[in-house]
């Protein structure tokens, strides 16, 4: 329960506030022993904000009675009930919400600790959240066996919120066992709802802290979507043409989401399905007959490892059957098109078209020109979209070469032809891309598979993904040049993927470290970091 005195402001004018708020004083004193309850003073360095009072203070373990908190301005009263349990270390929680009059908010969480018995109890759990927003860490002490399994049910024990890097630290922890999970900071201090709430786990499942223990360096990653990949939209491009969105890249397992298209009796409806050229969020379907009706597309989801990596979902779409009268189009290579080329590599040259094609195989369809030389080259069909161009030597560096393509070869399966019955475009070649290179010595458990991951910052840059060798070295080649976060994890179920683990039933998230530094790719360079110890001890 909140009250507070009328009039109490700060006096106005002089210059802007910019300063956090600091606790100067707490009546009776941080660590009071004989604790029986009753009036505790917090007085602040300036005057507090009245409307973040009451969601930024909190007491742990979690009361049976409402928190009396009487707001004076710079001084706050915080009422504890007589009602405590003998023999326990009382926190009064102040977190990051609370901010002063001109919204600057604390810097840090602060934890000040009063015991109904006659010491402070001294146990801490410390480490640090990777995760894109702000988060918070629930924590429960377990009773029984029973506890164990549904704690996320109820309300945590104890609440922290992150610093700005990450950092948590609870402290005046009593001896026994733990479970801890981290959370978007909006959603902390509530059950967790499994599959609809972003969550972390420890890869300690209970956390034992004996008397006076510290537990430190428990690292948490919380995963950016929650549950696996869904299904979003899906539109009808023909009356057998369409595409199926997801909520995010589903390049690595394209060809391993089971899908199902039904038609409205219910009848199953036979389809191929293709990626496509620029979204890797997309694929397309389609169908064996075309339909102007409307058709369910379903996935009955994808786990591994009781991991969901597609959660099951349905989306209907209204097949339209139209008559197409577009003339077709090559929307990439365009004129003066820059070809990307690599020394150590043949890059294909794709050729994208504005609908879907089929090749006439009996027809000489592309021909490659270099200062009026011919050059030799393989054709890919890599989709009914586009082909791959591959010459047999190397790209010429910043060279220029013509394409012609040749009407006759090239069938549109909707729509018309191209308007002309030979096209020719002019392309530049770049010179040859620059990489770095990466070379890493590292101590490990030689029996543990590691997993060395380099992330580009920019979403232009790649992820790369390395095995730590039996020798406990990485190398990382053909690096495009930018800043990277270098990150390790033992890849225990052999997906090349950081797998962030379930809480319901439980499956324990794999071990994980992250080097400390940006490292900054430069071309022609070659990176040797210092020896890291990758021990999963530490």
């Amino acid at each position: 329960m909140f009250y507070s005195c009328a009039a109490v402001m700060s006096p106005p004018g002089g210059p802007k506030d910019d300063i956090p708020p600091e606790l100067v004083q707490v009546t009776p004193p941080n660590g009071t022993i004989k604790f029986s309850g009753g009036r505790v003073e917090l007085l602040f360095s300036e005057y507090i904000d009245e409307n973040t009072v009451n969601r930024a203070i909190k007491v742990f373990p979690q009361l049976s009675e409402e928190l009396d908190i009487i707001y004076k301005g710079k001084r706050l009263f915080v009422d504890f009930p007589n009602s405590l349990y003998p023999d326990q270390t009382y926190i009064l929680s102040i977190d990051r919400n609370l901010s002063d009059e001109q919204r600057i908010k604390l810097t840090n969480n602060m934890q000040i600790a009063f015991s109904t018995g006659n010491q402070i109890d001294q146990g801490s759990i410390s480490g640090k959240v990777y995760y894109s927003k702000p988060s918070s860490l629930n924590l429960w002490k377990i009773q029984n066996k029973l506890d164990s399994v549904d704690y996320f049910q109820k309300k945590p024990d104890y609440v922290i919120d992150t610093s700005d890097d990450g950092k948590f630290n609870f402290k005046f922890l009593s001896k026994g066992k733990y479970r801890i999970v981290a959370v978007d900071k909006i959603l902390s201090g509530i059950p967790i709802v499994q599959d609809k709430i972003n969550y972390g786990l420890s890869w300690y499942p209970i956390i034992d802290l004996t008397e006076n223990d510290s537990h430190t360096g428990l690292n948490i990653r919380i995963p950016d979507q929650i549950g696996g990949l869904k299904i979003i939209g899906a539109e009808s491009l023909q009356g057998s043409w369409g595409t199926i969105s997801f909520s995010g890249s589903i390049k690595e397992i394209f060809n391993k989401i089971p899908i199902k298209i039904i038609k409205e009796d219910s009848s199953s409806i036979k389809f191929d399905i293709f990626k496509d050229i620029n979204d890797e969020s997309k694929i397309h379907f389609r169908l064996d007959d075309s339909l102007d009706d409307f058709i369910s597309v379903q996935t009955l989801g994808l786990k591994k490892n009781n991991i969901n990596i597609v959660s099951p979902g349905m989306i209907k779409v209204k097949m339209k059957s139209i008559t197409d009268t577009t003339e077709l189009s090559i929307t990439q290579p365009y004129e003066n098109y820059i070809q990307i080329i690599e020394s150590e590599k043949i890059l294909p040259l794709e050729i994208n078209f504005s609908t879907q094609v089929q090749l006439n195989t009996t027809k000489d369809i592309f021909k490659l020109v270099e200062d009026s030389t011919i050059v030799s080259f393989d054709i890919e069909l890599y989709t009914p979209l586009s082909v791959k161009l591959i010459p047999k030597n190397n790209w010429k560096p910043k060279a220029k070469y013509t394409l012609f393509i040749n009407r006759s070869g090239v069938v549109p399966i909707f729509g018309q032809s191209f308007k002309d019955s030979l096209l020719s475009i002019s392309i530049k070649t770049s010179g040859f891309k620059k990489y770095g290179k990466l070379k890493v010595q590292t101590s490990f458990d030689s029996e543990k598979k590691i997993i060395a991951e380099l992330a580009g910052m920019k979403k232009e840059l790649p992820i790369l993904r390395s095995l730590v060798n039996s020798d406990g070295i990485i190398e990382l080649k053909q690096i495009p040049e930018g800043n990277y976060s270098l990150m390790f994890f033992q890849d225990t179920n052999d997906d090349m993927q950081y797998s962030y683990g379930v809480i319901n039933p439980y499956y324990q998230p794999e071990w994980f470290h992250f080097y400390s530094d940006t490292v900054k790719v430069r071309a022609n360079w070659e990176i040797e970091l210092d020896q890291l110890n990758l021990k999963m001890d530490n």
